[in-house]
């Protein structure tokens, strides 16, 4: 199982020298969780040590658009909030989605809420950091017009708080 695991880290750190999305999303207690968006259809979110060490590996299976990070839930841990592009099984087109993992013991990502989407469809989104918990401020297409929705987490998801003028 160790083998199999190093054999994942490592070749997904070797695609990530080619990856255009990967990057740093935040620094923890522990070390700092990247992505690794290695093409169309694979991505994966990593905690590594600042010794180097691999403290949890989360294969995505799809494409991303954005993600960020913030205390979305209010535990004092930051959350990791990553845009998918994945079908759903009531919605078969592909389209933008939510996808939000905590660091379990700090350490260990795992999935909080893996959603299908918002109030509308989901253009993009971003964290608002200066309150706790962090907000998710999304910019959705409603019909023919664009809005930015406000929500925070509260009991399984995202619940909607008011839209937002900017």
């Amino acid at each position: 199982m160790r083998l199999f695991l190093f054999l994942i880290v490592t070749i997904t750190l070797l695609v990530a020298s080619c990856a255009q999305k990967s990057g740093e999303i935040c620094r923890t207690d522990f070390g700092r969780v990247v992505v690794v968006d290695a093409d169309d259809s694979l991505a994966t979110i990593l905690h590594i040590a600042d010794t180097g060490d691999t403290l949890s590996v989360w294969p995505l299976r799809h494409a991303i658009y954005h993600y960020d990070y913030g205390d979305v839930n209010g535990d004092g841990l930051p959350e990791i909030v990553v845009g998918v592009i994945k079908k759903t099984r009531y919605w078969r087109t592909e389209d933008n989605r939510l996808f939000i993992f905590k660091l379990f013991d700090g350490q260990l990502i795992r999935p909080l809420w893996l959603g299908s989407r918002l109030g509308c469809p989901i253009v993009t989104f971003r964290i608002e950091r200066d309150s706790t918990p962090a907000r998710i401020i999304s910019t959705e297409q409603c019909g023919d017009s664009v809005v930015r929705a406000m929500y925070r987490i509260k009991g399984f998801g995202p619940k909607f708080e008011c839209y937002v003028e900017e």
